[in-house]
C-alpha cells in the first residue's frame, strides 16, 4: 500500500478546530490539493504530519500558536477616532468589524472598546494566540500516471 512521502502532491479533507471547540475552518466539500512538506496558508503547523499515511488514514494534530497564526502582539491594539467608523454603525465590545486603513486596504477588526469620541480596536488575526486542532484525511496520493479520485465519500473523525 502507497504511503505519503516528503514532496508527495495528495488531496485532504480537513477541519481546523480553535482552542474554544469551535470549528475554525473546514474544507469537506471538495479536496484540498497540497504538497506534503510545504507549508500551506490554510493548513499552518501542518507540515510533514501526513509522511507515512496511506489513503483514507486521518490525522489530528495540534499546532501551537507560534506554527499556527502567531502570538498575538500587543502593539496591533490602536484607539482610533470614532469618526472612522460610520456613524449609523453600532459597534459592539468583541463584536469584529471591517474598516480601511490609512492606505484604503479593508482589516477586519475586534472591537475591544466603544467610545463617543475613541474606539480601541485589536487588529491581530483572530485566531492569533490560540493553539489550533487540525483533523486531516488523506483523500489520495497524487501520482503522474493515476487520476484523482473525487468521488469518495466524506468521512472526517
Amino acid at each position: 500500500m502507497q504511503t505519503v512521502q516528503q514532496g508527495d502532491r495528495v488531496q485532504v479533507h480537513y477541519v481546523i478546530r480553535s482552542q474554544d471547540g469551535s470549528v475554525a475552518s473546514s474544507h469537506g466539500q471538495r479536496p484540498l490539493e497540497l504538497t506534503v512538506g510545504v507549508e500551506h496558508p490554510r493548513l499552518p503547523g501542518l507540515g510533514l504530519a501526513l509522511v507515512g499515511l496511506t489513503t483514507g488514514a486521518c490525522a489530528t494534530l495540534r499546532v501551537p500558536p507560534e506554527k499556527a497564526y502567531g502570538m498575538a502582539d500587543p502593539a496591533r491594539v490602536h484607539r482610533l477616532a470614532r469618526s472612522r467608523f460610520p456613524e449609523s454603525s453600532v459597534l459592539t465590545v468583541g463584536k469584529f468589524v471591517r474598516i480601511s486603513d490609512r492606505k484604503g486596504r479593508r482589516r477586519l477588526v475586534r472591537v475591544l472598546e466603544a467610545g463617543s469620541k475613541a474606539v480601541v480596536v485589536d487588529s491581530n488575526h483572530r485566531w492569533a494566540g490560540q493553539a489550533l486542532e487540525l483533523q486531516v484525511e488523506l483523500i489520495s496520493i497524487q501520482t503522474p500516471d493515476a487520476p484523482s479520485d473525487l468521488t469518495k465519500p466524506i468521512a472526517l473523525a
